[in-house]
């Protein structure tokens, strides 16, 4: 994944003549995740969805051991156990990443439905979709919504059925929330709000879904997008701490000597965010770490961006307001424009934006960066806010 590439490029980056081997139990090159729905949408191919060839590899020294896994950590002697070969490590990066939940629904095993979550759940999907065929997701989440976007591009009608009063609930307020409602209904994509899926029925394959207040859902294709989970499997006999996820601190090392651990597998101070762009930069800092630095990982605020055409719906760190926080909002009812900032300590904490493609790179960059806004004076509106940053 994303986490144990940026591993290896650190490592490399961080010793020249060092040995690093990276290992994947599938026989793919890193991809770019993200993009799965764009793949599905049919707007790229597999050139833009794989970085790099074998050959960038070898170029870079990186021995890739595909369709292998690892089935022991040895921590007393530093080897790992591949099939039945025994490889030795001076520092060991786990990017062990993350798998789809499967929620307890009666009918989840039948043929049809998917979660996608790899390049092979893509190629599911991208060959069952097309017209005349009906799509229902479960889950509303960030890749739930792009998810059906990109299937109702290759001409299937699409359903979103999600168990909250609205969506997006940890990334937008109730405002927010219902304007992307609207903007996602005017896709043609039908949403189920307040919806608690009872049951896929059918034969062998999918037919419909049915909710606890009776309605059913006619579908030939069901797609699970129901959260994820860390995997944890490899290190449960180790000494390593585990909690959500594998406990880290700020170099992203664990308690164990010579173990790392990055990305959607990786805790640091109780959180596992589980998102690409904390994926990316954790992988940097274990992955030179690894190979000799002593970087700190400084933890960057989770940010947000649905990735729907002509939708803007950005959100950055905290968005639940509490005593001590300022906030400032701007609601245009004509634009369908909405940005919401949060404001502590005269510092930028948290933002909402919707129906504005000029914001969020700006607004990403002043919380970053903590640009303090204090100097605006204290009558500073939003759009004073706006205009400095």
């Amino acid at each position: 994944g994303i986490a144990g590439l940026n591993a290896a490029k650190a490592a490399r980056d961080q010793n020249p003549d060092c040995i690093i081997t990276l290992i994947d139990s599938g026989d793919k090159n890193t991809y770019l995740r993200t993009r799965i729905p764009d793949y599905i949408a049919g707007i790229i191919g597999t050139k833009e969805l794989f970085q790099y060839d074998d050959e960038w590899y070898k170029k870079n020294g990186i021995n890739f051991i595909k369709n292998s896994t690892i089935s022991k950590i040895n921590e007393s002697n530093k080897t790992i156990t591949v099939g039945k070969e025994s490889l030795p490590y001076d520092s060991l990066v786990l990017a062990l990443g993350s798998s789809s939940f499967i929620p307890p629904i009666k009918g989840v095993e039948k043929q049809n439905v998917f979660a996608i979550r790899s390049f092979e759940d893509a190629d599911k999907v991208k060959q069952a979709a097309g017209e005349g065929k009906t799509f229902t997701i479960i889950g509303g989440g960030l890749l739930g919504l792009e998810m059906s976007w990109a299937i109702k591009q290759t001409g299937a009608n699409v359903n979103v059925i999600d168990n909250g009063p609205r969506l997006l609930s940890r990334q937008i307020d109730e405002q927010g929330a219902v304007l992307l409602y609207e903007a996602i209904k005017a896709k043609g994509i039908n949403i189920y709000l307040n919806a608690q899926t009872q049951e896929i029925s059918g034969n062998e394959k999918a037919e419909s879904v049915k909710l606890a207040d009776g309605t059913e859902i006619p579908s030939d294709v069901v797609i699970l997008s129901t959260g994820v989970k860390a995997n944890l499997d490899l290190v449960k006999d180790c000494t390593i701490e585990i909690g959500r996820a594998i406990k880290v601190n700020e170099y992203m090392k664990t308690c164990s000597d010579g173990i790392f651990a990055a990305g959607d597998v990786a805790e640091l101070n109780g959180k596992n965010f589980s998102i690409w762009p904390i994926a990316m930069a954790q992988g940097k800092v274990a992955g030179a770490n690894a190979a000799g630095a002593n970087k700190k990982y400084d933890e960057i605020s989770p940010h947000t961006q649905l990735k729907i055409k002509d939708i803007t719906m950005f959100s950055i760190g905290d968005i639940n307001s509490s005593a001590d926080c300022k906030e400032f909002s701007l609601l245009d009812k004509d634009t369908k424009k909405y940005i919401k900032l949060f404001i502590k300590d005269n510092k930028i904490t948290g933002a909402i934006v919707f129906g504005d493609p000029s914001l969020p790179m700006k607004i990403k960059k002043a919380v970053d960066i903590g640009v303090d806004v204090s100097l605006l004076g204290e009558n500073t509106s939003i759009e004073d806010i706006l205009k400095n940053i």
